[in-house]
């Protein structure tokens, strides 16, 4: 009876999993939500001055960019918030950019590969790594 009980407690469980890893992802993307500022972005491991107080907005999953002086970037995004490092995926004109995030309270931090290549593992943006680091304020 008791290995009835537990197969019956694991299968209850595992139920469950979608809706806690959606619950997540649900708690990622609201925290997302809104405009938020760039206070520095930095390609290949050197600032782009261009792109500082430009103004990222979130809405629902899809997001804008916009530079103070330029075209607005848009598109859409999709969050994994389950991995070790949270992930997110920019969707822009048909490419995806890889990349990794952190909330933590008003501040965001994205970093993402530009051209394609391996998703970052880490907040850096190297020489010749193709890589953007992006950290945001919560616009008030």
């Amino acid at each position: 009876m008791n290995n009835l009980v537990r197969v019956a407690s694991i299968g209850c469980a595992l139920l469950f999993i979608p809706f806690w890893s959606a619950r997540g992802d649900d708690a990622d993307q609201a925290a997302l939500q809104g405009k938020w500022i760039v206070e520095s972005f930095q390609y290949n491991g050197g600032p782009v001055e261009m792109m500082k107080e430009a103004v990222r907005e979130f809405k629902e999953n899809k997001y804008t960019l916009t530079p103070k002086a330029g075209d607005v970037i848009e598109g859409t995004i999709k969050l994994d918030p389950g991995q070790k490092r949270k992930t997110i995926d920019l969707e822009i004109d048909g490419r995806t950019l890889k990349g990794i995030y952190e909330v933590d309270g008003d501040m965001l931090k994205m970093s993402y590969t530009l051209n394609g290549g391996e998703r970052p593992t880490e907040f850096v943006s190297k020489p010749d790594s193709g890589q953007i680091l992006v950290t945001h304020k919560r616009a008030k």
